[in-house]
């Protein structure tokens, strides 16, 4: 499994929307493991956030440059709703 897709650094830089958040860094992080972990049938709770905190730790500086990004609303929806890791890569291009 990878890390985590390094699409986290690949939302949208474009002057619109707002600067991203360290709850919408953590949220892009979080979903990128949880959907991750689900499509290797994956999904006991303790073992996807045990992941989710592993990697939040490896990422470590890159997830606080995270926080320089812009990010909409409606790209915050689309990773809150994403059911694949292929529909998050959608979400954060």
């Amino acid at each position: 499994m990878q890390l985590v897709p390094l699409a986290l650094f690949a939302v949208e830089l474009s002057g619109c929307g707002r600067r991203a958040t360290p709850a919408d860094c953590q949220l892009i992080v979080d979903r990128s493991v949880e959907l991750s972990m689900k499509e290797t049938d994956e999904t006991d709770p303790k073992l996807v956030a045990a992941r989710e905190a592993e990697v939040r730790s490896k990422l470590g500086d890159e997830l606080k440059s995270c926080e320089s990004l812009r990010v909409t609303d409606k790209t915050m929806a689309c990773v809150r709703g994403a059911s694949t890791t292929e529909e998050l890569d959608k979400c954060l291009h």
